[in-house]
């Protein structure tokens, strides 16, 4: 799709979505009206069949649909988990350990250091592990969730075994200007990893928030006086979200007046899930994608549950379906915001907020400057991924001509485009992290943004320091 540069006019889609998400907490609605303003912005009058043709072809993406298609199995192997009860089981062995509040969120950061080959597996291995521990000891969504989806990217990059150092190392090494960093692709990676201001400070900070050296603030501080003065775990705004559990209850007991004795409640066995997540952590580590390793999990839970008569055939295709639909709303968020990034794209606003930043691309600033710039466009697009890629070969050139240095200025746009990752309402990251831990996204995002924003401005600061002092 070609695109335009209108100006200042650029900006209004982008904020626009951030006053509607905030204002009606509907995050499809948010999308769809901001991406409006785009094609009306560049279409004028005659913008509703582009903006139609637009939504037809975001439907039929083939990388967006990958994503999708990850999202509905995840969902499918969520549920298959969550009804053979082999989450319990985990749960009741770390509740012998596990005496408090700060012990599960502790073993909530710890798991996500642990699970670094991806971050959707990190979010669901994490999340299905703690998330009866941390209901039990009154801890907010907002507070797991936070922590869940804060170590689960920046540690897919600090550590560098996961499709992301694939995805940035394959792109830094096809710019001529990184030469000077590395000889190929992954030693330029594994040069620029002191780099990475913004996920280091992440996972340290998350820590400092858990063990009480920064204190709650923000929604995090909110949501923990709503725990105590109601005993709320999670919003209103959230309830959609938590109703799954009873009505799974209700058919689990219809389903048990039909079935008799193959449908008895089912006895926790850890088995039922640490040998599925292994067959889904060995197959991505062996085949490289998690589409692989998530689909072989399910054909492990075939095998395992049903014959072993942990759960009838009839159980576990209903387990599925219902995962597909716990799912459903991520895959249309997913549609929605790649016809959203469509939309700002048309009107220019990537090339707008480069052109504005341009003439300030001084040595010391452009390392700083291209953290803060990236970083914006990823959050208001939650495209984390093209983001960078486009930024890059127009970024490093500047930096070869000013003089910056090239380690620092990759180091920067990985922290952008991670600092994306987390604070976007609808980044993917954000969504399956929300969903697992079943709260809405926006009222996580919102939750979450202080945090976000001192440790975005830490590492502005250092970014900043160190393009000064290099």
């Amino acid at each position: 799709m070609e695109g335009t540069n209108l100006g200042i006019i650029t900006l209004i889609p982008a904020v626009s979505f951030l006053v509607f998400a905030l204002l009606t907490k509907k995050c499809i609605l948010s999308i769809m009206l901001s991406g409006m303003l785009g094609y009306i912005f560049y279409y004028k009058a005659g913008f509703f069949m582009p903006m139609m043709d637009a939504l037809l072809e975001a439907a039929c993406d083939g990388d967006n649909n990958y994503i999708v298609i990850i999202c509905l199995l995840f969902g499918c192997l969520v549920q298959l988990l969550r009804q053979s009860k082999g989450a319990v089981a985990v749960g009741d062995l770390a509740r012998r350990y596990i005496k408090s509040e700060k012990q599960v969120l502790l073993l909530t950061w710890l798991c996500g250091i642990i699970i670094f080959i991806d971050d959707y597996l990190s979010i669901l291995v994490t999340a299905n592990c703690v998330l009866p521990l941390a209901d039990e000891h009154k801890t907010p969504r907002e507070m797991l969730c936070y922590i869940i989806n804060t170590t689960s990217a920046p540690v897919c990059l600090i550590i560098p075994i996961s499709a992301w150092v694939v995805f940035f190392s394959g792109v830094f090494g096809q710019q001529p200007e990184a030469a000077v960093v590395g000889s190929s692709a992954m030693s330029i990676y594994y040069h620029i990893m002191p780099y990475f201001f913004y996920p280091f400070l992440c996972v340290l900070f998350v820590l400092l928030v858990i063990l009480g050296v920064v204190p709650k603030m923000g929604g995090i501080k909110k949501a923990y006086q709503r725990v105590e003065e109601t005993g709320a775990l999670w919003p209103e705004s959230s309830n959609m979200q938590n109703q799954g559990d009873d009505l799974g209850e209700v058919m689990g007991a219809i389903s048990e007046d039909k079935e008799g004795k193959e449908e008895k409640e089912v006895k926790p066995h850890l088995w039922a899930f640490v040998v599925p997540m292994a067959v889904v952590i060995i197959v991505t580590l062996i085949l490289d994608d998690i589409f692989y390793g998530v689909s072989c999990g399910i054909a492990a839970c075939f095998l395992l549950y049903v014959p072993t008569r942990l759960m009838s055939l009839s159980k576990f295709c209903d387990a599925c379906y219902k995962g597909l639909e716990d799912m459903l709303f991520i895959a249309v968020v997913l549609v929605t915001s790649l016809f959203y990034r469509d939309s700002i794209n048309l009107i220019g606003l990537p090339d707008y907020l480069i052109e504005v930043a341009g003439p300030y691309m001084s040595a010391a600033w452009l390392p700083a400057i291209a953290f803060v710039l990236i970083g914006l466009v990823c959050f208001a697009t939650g495209n984390i991924w093209s983001i960078p890629a486009v930024c890059t070969p127009i970024i490093l050139p500047l930096a070869v001509a000013s003089g910056a240095s090239i380690p620092l200025t990759l180091g920067a746009i990985i922290s952008a485009a991670c600092f994306g990752a987390q604070a976007c309402f609808y980044s993917d990251v954000t969504l399956l992290s929300a969903s697992a831990c079943r709260i809405n996204n926006v009222d996580y995002a919102v939750a979450q943004l202080p945090y976000i924003g001192i440790v975005s401005a830490i590492a502005f600061a250092g970014y900043l320091v160190a393009g000064f002092v290099m």
